[in-house]
């Protein structure tokens, strides 16, 4: 084998394992943040990054083995998983309604459930902590940092502000590392290719 295909194999290797390790990042970071998220789109990511997993682990199989179907078989299925997600990113870009921190935290703040919210995101009351002081109510102590009831510990933002503000940062990221991923599965997809080719050409000569 000669030494540009020793060297695309290697890198061929090193980057399935990153797409691999990416892929596994994404699994977790959309089971952290499942909650704010719909339960199609949750499950949709999970399945689409199983998929990279599944086919970023055969990508390393098939160079280490120097298969030509392996690698034929991953660099089609990479380029399959790529297509669809470069459409599904653009069409965030433009389509994806950011969800309403206005609306998640008039529910919390409805349901008497706002604990989980103030401690999560580092906030208080709807606007400010006031809107305890307003209706004559203690001021819980999810609004102190560390659960430490002094007036330095007081979140000073209101709940609103924070969460939708944790929606927005939440839709840059998700497109930022669907581009990344795409990125990653395209190089793939090219140095399989490569691999593919230089494989099948090293078995014709040894048959001769």
């Amino acid at each position: 084998m000669g030494c540009a295909t020793t060297s695309v194999k290697i890198t061929s290797i090193i980057l399935n394992a990153i797409l691999g390790l990416l892929a596994l990042g994404s699994i977790g970071w959309i089971a952290y943040n499942a909650d704010t998220e719909s339960e199609e789109f949750a499950i949709a990511a999970y399945v689409a990054c199983a998929l990279i997993l599944l086919f970023a682990m055969l990508g390393i199989l098939a160079a280490v083995r120097e298969s030509v179907p392996l690698t034929a078989t991953s660099a089609v299925f990479l380029l399959i998983l790529a297509i669809p997600q470069i459409v599904s990113t653009c069409m965030l870009l433009h389509q994806y309604e950011v969800q309403s921190g206005q609306e998640t935290v008039d529910v919390a703040w409805q349901a008497n459930n706002m604990d989980g919210l103030q401690q999560k995101h580092e906030c208080c009351g709807k606007s400010s902590a006031q809107d305890y002081v307003h209706l004559n109510q203690l001021i819980p102590p999810s609004c102190y940092a560390d659960l430490q009831q002094t007036t330095d510990h007081l979140y000073v933002d209101g709940c609103i502000e924070k969460v939708q503000s944790f929606y927005e940062a939440d839709k840059k990221r998700f497109i930022i590392v669907s581009w990344v991923l795409v990125a990653f599965e395209l190089l793939c997809f090219a140095l399989a290719v490569f691999l593919a080719i230089s494989f099948r050409n090293k078995q014709r000569r040894l048959q001769f």
